[in-house]
């Protein structure tokens, strides 16, 4: 939410802290965010205390992640009016959509473009990278349908990558839960010129789904498994609209909405039960749940010094270095340095 001063005209921080316990002073931790709930205590530990957010941003990408933030920056960029961007500092801010209505193809073709700058990870990822190339389009224009069919070009002001910020008044934690929106449309956003409480009609998050990854061939080319819109969303997806839904109050509708290459689905409280105000509420719960234990594992600890924090708390927490998903892509020498850190080498 933009909320600016009656008296000074400024915009505030989103990450504005209140009152930090000292846990979160020694660690240099302001915040939660719905991406941090959908992993493990133990692999958030590394991310989020072990790491710097420099090292976390020098974490490898891969062919999925680029291929959706191209989806995203194409469908943005035609109908935005507003994209909150990092400006000076790393600083988010709202800025005025230059590209708004620019020629669709023109703009698929430009993030095209960046996405063939993705440098892979390894031989799986430059099959996928290859393959996606070939699936962007249709992905695109399967987003537009899907937008066109909630009405969301005719509405104003279309704002994407708005930073939020639910503060500890409301979620009773020691820390504020921040996330960005793909999409809020419609509402009344702006009075006299000034931003001022502002509730949108709707709220979307989009999510991309690529082509799956299959056996390779005799010829030696690897194979790809097509994908279909899933018949339920993802439990950590709804966990993002929950928090977005819990910011307005569960007052503006959420929707969800998949992509691929071959169709689209969008969720809303008519046929998901966890996008309704009572599924929204429980979700938001469960993840205040996640992130209170959190804290209540490393407050037992906080009159040590940062590392016998990180150290003391590592032996409460199983890593659970087994796990599919949550330790690909950190890198061998990362993972090595977590496993000493839970002294399993």
């Amino acid at each position: 939410m933009i909320i600016k001063s009656n008296t000074q005209n400024e915009l505030e921080d989103p990450l504005k802290e209140k009152a930090l316990p000292l846990f979160a002073k020694k660690l240099n931790i302001n915040h939660f965010s719905p991406t941090q709930f959908a992993i493990p205590d133990g692999n958030w530990l590394f991310k989020y205390l072990v790491l710097t957010q420099e090292e976390r941003r020098a974490l490898p990408s891969n062919s999925q992640m680029k291929a959706g933030v191209a989806v995203n920056n194409v469908l943005q960029k035609h109908l935005a009016d507003t994209i909150w961007k990092f400006g000076p500092q790393r600083k988010l801010t709202p800025m005025a959509n230059q590209e708004k209505n620019k020629d669709k193809q023109e703009i698929i073709h430009a993030e095209l473009q960046e996405f063939r700058n993705h440098i892979a990870n390894d031989d799986k990822d430059q099959a996928k990278k290859e393959k996606y190339q070939d699936e962007i389009f249709a992905v695109c224009n399967h987003g537009f349908s899907a937008l066109e069919k909630l009405g969301v070009a005719t509405t104003y002001p279309i704002t994407c990558e708005e930073q939020i910020s639910i503060t500890q008044e409301v979620s009773s934690l020691f820390l504020s839960v921040v996330g960005r929106t793909d999409f809020t449309f419609g509402g009344v956003r702006e009075k006299e010129g000034v931003i001022s409480a502002p509730t949108p009609a709707g709220i979307i998050e989009i999510k991309t789904q690529w082509s799956k990854v299959g056996k390779i061939k005799k010829s030696g080319e690897r194979s790809f498994i097509s994908l279909s819109a899933p018949a339920t969303p993802s439990y950590n997806h709804l966990i993002q609209c929950a928090m977005y839904a819990a910011y307005w109050n569960y007052e503006v509708p959420v929707y969800l909405i998949y992509l691929n290459k071959n169709d689209y689905k969008i969720f809303d409280s008519s046929n998901c039960s966890g996008l309704t105000v009572e599924g929204l509420k429980k979700n938001f719960q469960n993840m205040i749940t996640v992130f209170k234990r959190r804290e209540k594992l490393l407050s037992q600890y906080e009159n040590l010094d940062p590392q016998q924090i990180i150290e003391n708390t590592v032996q409460m927490i199983d890593p659970m270095f087994d796990h599919p998903y949550c330790w690909h892509g950190i890198g061998e020498e990362n993972l090595l340095k977590a496993k000493k850190l839970w002294n399993v080498i």
